[in-house]
């Protein structure tokens, strides 16, 4: 195809598109909002490069242009070898009220040094196992500021230069509302499609039990029924500094798990340290918890007890019923 019938085909395509981006410097959806453009692999498959327009401008990475985080990517057609995007590069816009470049650089540096960063005196499978920044994280489709943030934004810009404040409160307004950016049930079932897999979690000699123990606790009954203030995996075991219970930096280890049990107006307060042994995680049994295992089926005997006399009762009771409305008629 010449390179005439290539330019009349990405004016039309581009012309039909729905450019929804404000923020594109580069002109990269002249070509990337073309229906199925893709590349075949190796092993048969299709590589998509389309990116969703109207997604893209609603997302919170909307005021990020392409070539911050494809930094690598200076000419077109572009080179055939093209890095994967690093979360940890500075890459992204201006802080507001500042001239430093944001970055995830400081998240990123805790994901490495966490349980589940990069180990090297770890397998390349049990490393490959492990989540990186886009396993947890998609470009989520947000509609931009609450009435309420757009109000105080309008207050802010009247004292501050009003460049970057806008940005500033759409940012805040996912996280300062509680679990505004993603509900607490989310959270687990994102950390329970890792944590509930025995195969996986037994290769990390791990207890395979958490997801199961946390649904069986109050924690996880209190969330199944509806209650998102209720702590989630982020709220104990942080978000990115995730660490064994043995470390010492470890938010759930002994000397800090007071801190972290109280860590908000939402969770408990002023807790003891014995408050905080109880077991979130645990499916009680004989070996670990006998003493919680034998009051758990102390209570299921004594409920389903009570419950059989009450049905007996009732059941007697209405035979008697029966049978004295039976003698009256003879």
């Amino acid at each position: 195809m010449s390179t005439n019938r290539i330019a009349i085909l990405i004016f039309f395509s581009y012309s039909f598109a729905n450019n929804s981006i404000t923020n594109d410097k580069e002109n990269c959806l002249i070509c990337h909002e073309i229906p199925y453009l893709s590349l075949q692999e190796e092993d048969g498959g299709f590589r998509s490069f389309v990116v969703n327009a109207d997604n893209y401008s609603h997302s919170i990475h909307r005021n990020v242009s392409c070539q911050n985080c494809h930094n690598d990517i200076s000419t077109f057609p572009h080179q055939e070898n093209i890095n994967a995007v690093d979360c940890a590069q500075i890459c992204h816009i201006s802080r507001p009220f500042g001239e430093n470049l944001f970055s995830h650089s400081a998240q990123f540096e805790k994901h490495q040094n966490s349980i589940h960063g990069f180990d090297p005196t770890q397998t390349v499978s049990k490393n490959l196992e492990k989540p990186t920044c886009k396993y947890c994280h998609s470009n989520t489709v947000i509609e931009g500021p609450s009435e309420k943030r757009q109000i105080d934004s309008n207050h802010c810009n009247s004292c501050h230069d009003g460049a970057g404040v806008d940005n500033l409160i759409v940012h805040l307004d996912l996280h300062i509302e509680h679990r505004s950016a993603q509900n607490s049930k989310k959270i687990v079932e994102l950390c329970s499609s890792c944590h509930s897999n025995y195969s996986k979690m037994e290769q990390f000699d791990i207890n395979r039990t958490q997801v199961e123990g946390f649904e069986r606790q109050f924690h996880g009954k209190a969330l199944n029924r509806g209650l998102d203030s209720v702590a989630n995996c982020a709220d104990c075991h942080t978000n990115h500094f995730v660490l064994n219970s043995k470390d010492s930096l470890s938010s759930i280890h002994s000397s800090n798990i007071v801190n972290t049990c109280s860590g908000n107006n939402m969770c408990h307060l002023n807790p003891t340290l014995e408050f905080t042994k109880a077991g979130v995680h645990s499916v009680p049994t004989q070996e670990n918890y006998p003493i919680l295992f034998y009051v758990e089926w102390g209570f299921i005997i004594l409920t389903a007890g009570v419950m059989a006399l009450l049905f007996t009762h009732i059941l007697l009771d209405l035979i008697r019923y029966f049978v004295d409305k039976r003698r009256v008629r003879l």
